[in-house]
């Protein structure tokens, strides 16, 4: 039986807008009074966040439970092979993708690459060390968290939408859209306990000389990539599905596939043209 919801309510957190539709008022302010903590810790749209701090060196012993997430998203990295990479900040900043979006040149691309290398962060005995200038971003794993901790704070039935990533307690008809026609669904699901996640590499896009590029970076080769259709992925953690939709927009449609499959994820890859792959039934 789908969830009955009868509030909806919206806040601006973490550079986006996220949604609540609960039947409890108490529920939804307990659930923002939760991702306004979670802002405080983690988001690098704050310059008083915990991990702005802990990129600019001014903490090396962040809190438990910074430092847990944090190894969770470096563990996470080793598992897609580089695919997703915590500490993509330094491409982000050189192709400018939270703003209007600039082709770095070969030496600043060199020098972001090598920042963004995994291996210049040490997290060891509750601290952590950052070498050659790397920085954590959270944007491909930060709202999934989020979404984990706001939904353990809700009683009942709910549903949350964090910037396009939803959340659902009990079960929600759910959709997903073309990637280049946002307000044509094309797959329709009910989602059960679990979240679903999409990355698309048409939601923001820039044009430089001709080639279009996406805000989604191969952290392994430093490239901003080309919109390739979404992927999906629905997984009872938001987290994870966070960081695997992103990770499988990076691999591409034929190896993203083949590790899904091989890693028994649910996955849905939808190309430009609207044709629709899934890794699995959910």
């Amino acid at each position: 039986m789908l969830a009955l919801l009868f509030l909806v309510r919206a806040q601006f957190l973490m550079g986006t807008i996220c949604e609540i539709s609960t039947a409890s008022p108490r529920d939804a302010d307990v659930a923002f009074a939760e991702g306004r903590r979670i802002e405080s810790l983690i988001s690098t749209w704050r310059e008083d966040s915990e991990l702005s701090r802990v990129n600019r060196g001014e903490v090396l012993r962040p809190s438990p439970e910074v430092f847990s997430l944090l190894q969770d998203a470096m563990r996470t990295a080793t598992e897609t092979d580089g695919a997703f990479d915590p500490l993509v900040r330094p491409l982000v900043d050189a192709w400018r993708t939270r703003d209007d979006g600039a082709v770095p040149d070969g030496a600043t691309l060199a020098n972001a690459v090598a920042r963004a290398n995994p291996a210049n962060a040490t997290l060891a005995n509750g601290t952590i060390a950052l070498a050659a200038g790397a920085a954590f971003e959270e944007g491909a794993f930060g709202k999934g968290y989020a979404l984990d901790r706001m939904l353990a704070a809700i009683h009942g039935d709910a549903v949350i939408n964090f910037g396009g990533q939803i959340a659902v307690r009990g079960a929600h008809e759910v959709s997903i859209a073309h990637p280049l026609h946002r307000e044509r669904p094309l797959v329709t699901l009910t989602l059960r306990d679990a979240s679903l996640s999409t990355s698309s590499g048409s939601e923001k896009t820039f044009v430089v000389a001709g080639r279009r590029f996406s805000h989604l970076i191969d952290p392994r080769t430093g490239e901003a990539l080309p919109p390739r259709g979404s992927v999906s992925v629905i997984d009872r953690s938001a987290f994870r599905a966070d960081i695997l939709s992103t990770a499988l927009y990076v691999m591409g449609p034929e190896r993203g596939l083949a590790w899904a499959r091989s890693h028994q994820v649910v996955a849905i890859f939808i190309t430009e043209s609207g044709e629709i792959t899934w890794s699995r039934a959910p």
